[in-house]
Formats: C-alpha cells, sequence, structure tokens
C-alpha cells in the first residue's frame, strides 16, 4: 500500500507545525521547507483544519498551528482521515464484482488482516513520536529561522 501524494503532504506540514511548536508556521514557510506548490499545500491544509488537526489565524503575524498538542494526534487516525481508498486489491474496492473470484479466493481476507495490521501498528504512534528523537528536524526544515507567530 502506497499513501497519496495528499496524505504525504499532510503528514509532513503536521510533523512542521509539530516542530515549530507555539512558533506556529505559515504556508509560505511549509512550502518552501518541502519544496511543494503553494497552491497544493493550501487545500491540504484546509483539510487538516477541517479535520480538527491544524488551527489557522488570519491577518499580521497570523498562521498555523497544530489545534491539539502533537502528543494526541494519532497516525493512524490522521491517515484514516485523509485517505479515502483502502483497497489493496480491486476485489477490496468500490467494484468487487469486476472479479471473477472475488468470496471465492481468501485474498480479501488475508489483505483485509494486513491492512489492519498495518493501522494497529500506525494507531501506536503519535505525531509526538515521530519527530522524537530526531535530530536536525528543525534546520532541515529551516524552522531555525521562522519568524515567531503573534499569540
Amino acid at each position: 500500500m502506497r499513501l497519496t501524494l495528499y496524505s504525504d503532504f499532510a503528514l509532513r506540514t503536521l510533523i512542521f507545525l509539530a516542530v515549530a511548536d507555539e512558533r506556529g508556521a505559515t504556508i509560505p514557510e511549509i512550502a518552501a521547507a518541502y519544496a511543494i506548490s503553494e497552491n497544493h499545500l493550501r487545500k491540504v491544509v484546509g483539510r487538516l483544519i477541517e479535520n480538527g488537526f491544524v488551527e489557522a489565524t488570519r491577518g499580521r503575524g497570523g498562521g498555523l498551528r497544530l489545534a491539539v498538542p502533537a502528543s494526541q494526534i494519532s497516525i493512524g487516525a490522521a491517515v484514516r482521515k485523509l485517505e479515502n481508498d483502502f483497497a489493496l486489491a480491486e476485489c477490496m474496492g468500490a467494484a468487487p464484482e469486476n472479479c471473477v473470484i472475488t468470496g471465492r479466493c481468501g485474498l480479501q481476507r488475508i489483505f483485509k488482516e494486513a491492512l489492519n495490521a498495518f493501522f494497529q501498528t500506525l494507531d501506536r504512534y503519535t505525531l509526538a513520536d515521530a519527530i522524537s528523537g530526531s535530530r536536525g528536524l528543525e534546520q532541515a526544515l529551516g524552522i531555525d529561522a521562522a519568524p515567531t507567530l503573534a499569540p
């Protein structure tokens, strides 16, 4: 299974904001740090705000911050909210009838078990775990040079 680029950008945005902590960040800062499109990132951030992971403050000194502490953001929960297709094979998707052996082989059961194991692992970790013990994240993201957002 591979996460979409959308989810990848969302998780990287959450990591950036977790590292930035109270300092917060702006979309241009995050986009520059990861060399990604600001327009695409705006859509991603909109979804993160919609799902309660991020809060935005408008105006001068405004920007983005995590809406809840990083220790309360489950990686599994985030992926579930960001991704919309967990079908590992056609038989698990919206049109399983396209496969003539759907329901007759064990792949659906095996893939479902694998997907459950995937989420059980992700559910054991939080955003705080993803940044804990990681050396050099601030420097790699250019956060130490980022301006502090107004409270």
